[in-house]
């Protein structure tokens, strides 16, 4: 039986300085850690190049670790309220609250990397670093702590964080987080984890007494109903007599062996990756480093050399196998000296790894532990809890803890620029720092809350805009819808083009707010270019809609006779204050005498749409103004053109008139979206359309795109687009300018491609994310086919830093958002809001 504070090596806190009982002085810092996830290897071979900075400059003794922890709740609403004001969006205020029990009903977890290195010693008379791996017995007066002596620790601090640069944005922990860090590990698992401390508390100063004192079992003898022979189990069970807690179960894997033949870079050596994903269990990792310099290990080597040399000279007249196995030492130390002769910049990394395993009992324990050692077979890493090694290795995991003799038993060498490969300080986030909650990370394991700030990004200069694609009934309207919702709720507006034929945007529309709702075959307003727009561009605009309608060129007579009437002077000479307007110009001046062919070219052809399109020639409908909250424009009746018709010469010059009209209106739509706003209104304004390849494929509907990717930034406003094919509806340079990107279900294997390509996955790095996206992505399963509640809104994730990550979408919080979005008018049963995830889930 070990007693707790026996293993505490603090006698005092500083803030992030810790005082230890042998001396030894050591800082402390939260670390950023880089993304990851699925990024391409171009972009995980820069992480390792951070690591390998950071393992080459850090002093001996140093401690990384990776504290698995509750997230803290509070957090995540305050980064949903950021930059809206509660008061002017009581809808937003109503979401936030009841998304506080849905977050606290997830119980999202977060992984804390830490950083602990050693910076002094609070005894001059000897070596900090001596005492630290020769352990030591000085104690520390804290009272005798003056202002220079911590000016002078962290000026220590300080000189190392600027070796090893800024990559990982390392941040002084509060004093009470050593506290925390203390019952975390006494309590690992058992529930009742506090959140972690990450801010700054009014007392930054602390002593040894505040650490709770426990007793650790190693074995669980007190489980045990046999007295005289001891349990071997590799199991240590903590109790906290001064508390009410329950025990705590806990077990300390560490590699016995890594693969003979190496570990692939990237995707088969960031071995602590697999520790992710278990329910009801907590699972941390502990790293404690030291390096030798190239040189040292030079030296190092041509006394091992030396050695073998010998030994092969002893065993000369033997007939065994020891002459193949010293020449094969000899081999594999000739290649590890060629890389440090190489490589004079290289290091040799020691270093010794703990992951340790906590839970309620010591069944889930060990059965967690069996678990995690089927994982790493899969890596060809063979994992062991030693017994009675079990609580020196527990020790290893607390900072300025002394050397113990485990330490060096379990500990591995391996060259700096290898062991830079397992990157460590690594995460799997996705989303944005603040904003809406949109769904969870279901790559991390730890189902942390996905942020999209969509408004917010607006405001710091990001762009907005945003694309979705998936096959049909794969969530893309869905989650077009989310956003909508979102958007309005938070203050802005939205247009919304709605192809269906049962107008399931216009019934979410209507059931959120007074939606404005237009049908263009059944026209209230008017959406006439020259009523709609300022004179000054209202021309322009209504060549780049009717040339096309017409069937004619910018530089055909006809075309040419347009563009003069057209034009600010031919407008004001004329009074052309609408089409209507413009047919009875171009009328008059074909009466005239010399005036010639061409205006009466184009007279018919105009005449010949008056009575055909009401919306653009009815004099007594009212302009389209889209100040709305919401507006929704129908299109359901208007014949558009395939994506193929529209990228094919021949065919889109063989379009009938119907599909010109419909292709023309729909410009128009989109042209009026960018007018109303990218303009400084104050007003957030966000265009949706779920058909991409109406806007994408036609040079109008192009240019609205690229001015929405390009200047929505500028005028707070964003565009939403869906395709089912990203690799035909999505090109050109106004779409890479779109950063946040959403995969839904493609059981197509040319399109599961296609759209993982767009995502930015290397395709030939991972292959298996096809399969994934085709099979385990909201599959349909049982009889019907039906998607799981519990399995719905799963998608793949490209984020304005173009992070790569899977997740799942929730719907709104609110039941009556929820039900608006998921209902259609010919359908109100059967909700498509996604159910909460289950831990433990693909």
């Amino acid at each position: 039986m070990t007693f707790g504070r026996d293993l505490q090596p603090s006698a005092a806190i500083r803030g992030h300085l810790q005082f230890t009982h042998a001396g030894l002085v050591t800082a402390t810092y939260f670390v950023n850690p880089l993304g990851y996830g699925l990024r391409g290897a171009g972009d995980k071979f820069e992480v390792k190049s951070a690591h390998h900075a950071l393992v080459n400059n850090l002093p001996d003794g140093s401690l990384l670790l990776g504290i698995q922890a509750q997230q803290n709740t509070l957090d995540v609403l305050s980064k949903m309220v950021e930059g809206v004001d509660l008061e002017d969006c009581p809808d937003y205020a109503d979401e936030v609250v009841v998304s506080y029990h849905r977050v606290c009903a997830i119980a999202p977890r977060t992984r804390i990397h830490l950083l602990s290195i050693p910076v002094g010693s609070a005894n001059p008379g000897s070596s900090a670093l001596a005492r630290l791996w020769r352990g030591g017995t000085a104690t520390v007066d804290a009272t005798a702590l003056s202002r220079m002596d911590l000016e002078f620790y962290e000026k220590q601090a300080n000189t190392i964080l600027s070796r090893i640069g800024g990559e990982f944005d390392p941040v002084p922990v509060p004093a009470a987080l050593f506290q925390w860090l203390w019952e975390h590990y006494l309590g690992r698992g058992a529930g009742g984890d506090p959140v972690a401390p990450t801010r700054a508390g009014t007392v930054e100063d602390a002593t040894a007494a505040v650490f709770r004192a426990a007793a650790l079992d190693e074995g669980a003898q007190t489980d045990s109903s046999r007295r005289v022979r001891p349990s071997f189990v590799p199991v240590i069970k903590i109790l906290q007599p001064d508390s009410d807690y329950a025990p705590s179960y806990q077990a300390m894997l560490t590699p016995r062996s890594f693969p003979y033949a190496g570990m692939n870079f990237p995707g088969g050596s960031e071995f602590l990756n697999v520790v992710e994903g278990f329910d009801g269990i907590t699972i941390d990792w502990g790293m404690r480093i030291s390096t030798k310099p190239a040189e040292v290990v030079l030296k190092n080597n041509e006394l091992s050399l030396r050695r073998l040399g010998e030994q092969m000279d002893q065993r000369d007249q033997e007939v065994t196998f020891a002459q193949n196995t010293l020449m094969s030492k000899a081999q594999l130390l000739g290649e590890y000296n060629n890389h440090f002769e190489v490589n004079s910049g290289e290091s040799e990394v020691t270093f010794t790894t703990v992951i340790a395993v906590g839970g309620a009992s010591a069944e889930k324990t060990i059965d967690a532990v069996n678990a995690l050692k089927r994982r790493y077979k899969r890596f060809q890493v063979e994992m062991t809890a030693p017994v009675g090694a079990q609580v020196d290795l527990w020790s290893m995991l607390v900072p300025g803890s002394p050397p113990r003799r485990a330490y060096d038993d379990f500990a591995h060498i391996v060259p700096s620029d290898m062991w830079a490969g397992f990157v460590p300080f690594v995460s799997n986030q996705i989303g944005d720092d603040s904003g809406p909650v949109i769904g969870v990370n279901l790559l991390s394991g730890n189902f942390e809350p996905i942020h999209f700030g969509i408004m917010e990004a607006a405001l710091h200069d990001l762009s907005a805009s945003f694309a979705v694609t998936g096959e049909l009934g794969s969530g893309k309207s869905y989650f077009l819808k989310l956003m909508a919702v979102l958007v309005h709720d938070m203050g802005g507006q939205f247009l919304a083009i709605d192809r269906s034929q049962v107008g399931e945007w216009e019934h979410f529309a209507t059931a959120i707010d007074n939606a404005i709702v237009i049908d263009l075959s059944n026209p209230t307003v008017s959406l006439d270019p020259l009523r709609m727009f300022d004179p000054r561009v209202a021309g322009e605009r209504t060549l780049d809609t009717i040339l096309p309608l017409l069937d004619l060129s910018p530089t055909s007579g006809p075309g040419v006779a347009a563009g003069s009437l057209l034009s600010v002077k031919g407008l004001t000479q004329h009074g052309i204050r609408s089409l209507l307007d413009l047919v009875q110009v171009a009328g008059q001046l074909r009466d005239r005498a010399g005036a010639g062919a061409d205006f009466a070219d184009l007279a018919v052809r105009l005449e010949s749409l008056i009575e055909r399109v009401p919306v653009l020639f009815d004099p007594t409908l009212k302009p389209l103004r889209l100040n709305a909250a919401a507006t929704v424009v129908r299109s359901h009746k208007l014949a558009l053109p395939t994506a193929e018709e529209l990228t094919t010469p021949h065919l889109y010059n063989r379009l009938p008139l119907t599909k010109r009209l419909g292709t023309a209106l729909y410009e128009l739509v989109g042209v009026a979206a960018r007018e109303a706003f990218l303009t400084d209104n104050g007003r957030f304004g966000l265009l949706v359309g779920d058909e991409a390849h109406h806007f994408t494929q036609t040079q109008v509907g192009a240019a609205v795109t690229s001015d929405f990717s390009r200047d929505g930034r500028k005028h707070l406003a964003a565009i939403g687009l869906a395709s089912h094919d990203p690799a035909t509806d999505f090109q050109g340079a106004a779409h890479n300018l779109i950063p946040n990107r959403f995969v839904f279900r493609q059981r197509d294997d040319t399109l599961a491609r296609n759209s993982l390509a767009w995502l930015g996955v290397d395709l030939e790095e991972a292959p298996y994310l096809v399969q994934i996206l085709r099979e385990e992505t909201s599959p349909p399963v049982g009889p019907g086919r039906q998607v799981p509640e519990e399995r719905r809104g799963e998608m793949f994730m490209r984020d304005a830093l173009n992070r790569i990550g899977r997740g799942k979408v929730f719907g709104p919080a609110r039941a009556d958002r929820a039900e608006a979005i998921s209902s259609t008018p010919t359908s109100m049963a059967g909700s498509r809001w996604p159910a909460l995830p289950r831990r433990g889930a693909p």
